[in-house]
């Protein structure tokens, strides 16, 4: 199963990704922060990052070149972000992202580009959703 690391501050917003990321079958594991992203990435070596830009502890531009100085650079980002600034999505595709999403995205095409920087089809959910402790707790605060 294809495991998928969320770096996303807000609750919510991670929460709701973890649910559909799960539903459609994929691992899922949260952290709210760049340096606790940076330390699940490198204990538990997703297949995906999915990276908010403006987070506590570490710009996702920041965390994405720290993880490449570490040895992780063969991770596929994808970009998320609410800021309206111009220039974001260049800067994320000058770090190497496969993706790039303004909030509020479409739920369909973030999975599309998922899968597709997976170069898989999304997994089958009939094995069920697995998702981590910490997500979970998010799920039901």
């Amino acid at each position: 199963m294809k495991k998928i690391l969320i770096m996303e501050d807000d609750t919510k917003i991670a929460a709701a990704l973890a649910i559909r990321l799960s539903a459609a079958g994929y691992d899922v594991l949260t952290a709210s922060d760049g340096l606790e992203g940076m330390h699940m990435a490198l204990k538990d070596r997703p297949d995906l990052l999915l990276m908010d830009i403006w987070m506590p502890v570490g710009l996702g531009f920041s965390v994405a070149n720290r993880l490449k100085d570490m040895g992780l650079g063969e991770i596929p980002i994808i970009f998320i972000t609410a800021s309206k600034l111009k220039g974001l999505r260049e800067a994320a595709q000058r770090s190497g992202a496969v993706g790039f999403f303004e909030k509020p995205y479409d739920p369909e095409k973030l999975l599309a580009a998922v899968s597709q920087a997976l170069n898989s089809e999304p997994p089958s959910t009939e094995r069920g959703m697995t998702i981590h402790a910490k997500t979970q707790q998010a799920l039901t605060a």
